[in-house]
């Protein structure tokens, strides 16, 4: 059994005309099965079109003037339940959190699968970024499925922090998913922000899109179970 995964920190463009445009041709180009977005931004009550073609769940951290923002998971397979998170630490000097969301599906042969797609929290000491790490741990912990894929944008700007999510990662026998051209991703310092873990998958091939649409590159990724 094969399937897609796009995963793409949309930097709250998704309301915008040109979002639609270039996301509509990413699905034509790399037909994504599963799609974890970040940083969504969404009118109450409205869908954008582009997304209508999938179930779909969301995980808010801000509500403001009558739009959530946050992350948000399209699936084209049925979506058996969802649990939103949000961080326990607010950034500093922003005073938000970060959002993730757990999800669970299944696909058409019959098999599960659950994905993690995570925002994780930036403004704060390592201290508090790795209590951050620990809690989404626990959320792993709790996880059934064998498969499961955790994705997203990690905020690993430092190798202190990177090696530390690799540690958590790994208790799980999560395995970092190698990316073709890894130098396209969005990095700060030399370190890579965006990352997509998975087990009991085997990884067909994972490469990153040149987009102008985001300071992020959406990564496009086939799995087999």
């Amino acid at each position: 059994m094969r399937f897609s995964l796009l995963c793409w920190n949309i930097q709250k463009r998704s309301l915008t005309p040109r979002f639609q445009y270039v996301f509509e041709h990413l699905l034509e180009t790399y037909r994504s099965d599963i799609v974890a977005l970040q940083e969504v931004r969404l009118s109450h009550g409205h869908i954008p079109s582009s997304f209508r073609a999938f179930t779909h769940a969301l995980s808010c951290n801000i509500v403001r003037n009558r739009h959530c923002c946050g992350v948000m998971t399209l699936s084209r397979f049925p979506l058996i339940d969802s649990t939103p998170y949000l961080s326990k630490t607010k950034e500093i000097g922003i005073a938000t959190r970060k959002s993730g969301l757990l999800t669970r599906h299944r696909l058409p042969d019959g098999a599960p699968l659950s994905l993690l797609n995570l925002h994780v929290i930036n403004f704060v000491p390592y201290g508090l970024f790795a209590k951050e790490i620990e809690r989404i741990a626990e959320l792993i912990a709790g996880v059934d499925d064998e498969a499961l894929i955790v994705a997203g944008d990690f905020n690993t700007w430092s190798g202190k922090r990177q090696k530390r999510l690799n540690e958590v990662m790994a208790e799980f026998g999560l395995q970092k998913v190698l990316l073709e051209n890894e130098k396209s991703i969005k990095s700060i310092l030399g370190s890579p922000l965006d990352h997509i873990y998975c087990r009991s998958l085997r990884t067909r091939h994972a490469l990153v899109v040149d987009t102008p649409v985001s300071d992020h590159n959406p990564i496009a990724a086939e799995f087999e179970l």
